[in-house]
């Protein structure tokens, strides 16, 4: 090989096979169990697994309840009571290239528990039988009926707008 094609095989190489890894300062750690995300001002539970897998109905209920200070989260000292279920959107900031643990969320996440299955929205789709829900290990998003146990991430502030 000449020297001009190896040096363009090499920055192909070094730009193609680097993992895409999100800006550092895209999350801030509040240090009383919730992660402020910078880019969105969205905050979320930093344990992103509170009580397992649950019904679309027992998500909504657990949320209500971790509201009114009947149901805590794994690491949580805060005192917020707005907490609500993901809509659709916010789900979908924080997809990204797959990162630690062949998670979709970004390297260098501060995020505890983040599991590799379907997390619940508050989007309901195809009337009220289903809603829509981020499966965190691919990316992919779809919709099912909301009797399915699904995982729950509790998130603060207004929701994410898709552009």
């Amino acid at each position: 090989m000449n020297r001009q094609l190896l040096a363009i095989f090499w920055v192909a190489i070094t730009v193609f096979a680097t993992p895409v890894t999100w800006a550092a300062d895209r999350f801030t750690d509040a240090t009383n169990g919730t992660v402020q995300d910078n880019t969105t001002n969205l905050v979320w539970m930093k344990n992103a697994n509170c009580w397992g897998a649950l019904s679309w109905e027992e998500a909504g209920k657990a949320v209500d309840d971790l509201n009114a200070g009947q149901k805590t989260c794994e690491g949580y000292s805060g005192n917020y009571a707005d907490w609500r279920l993901p809509g659709k959107d916010d789900l979908a900031t924080l997809v990204g290239p797959v990162g630690i643990h062949n998670l979709v969320l970004p390297d260098r996440h501060p995020f505890k528990k983040a599991q590799q299955g379907h997390y619940w929205s508050s989007t309901d789709s195809d009337g009220s039988s289903s809603a829509w829900y981020l499966n965190l290990h691919n990316g992919h998003m779809d919709s099912y009926g909301k009797q399915e146990a699904y995982f729950v991430w509790p998130v603060r502030g207004s929701q994410a707008k898709q552009p």
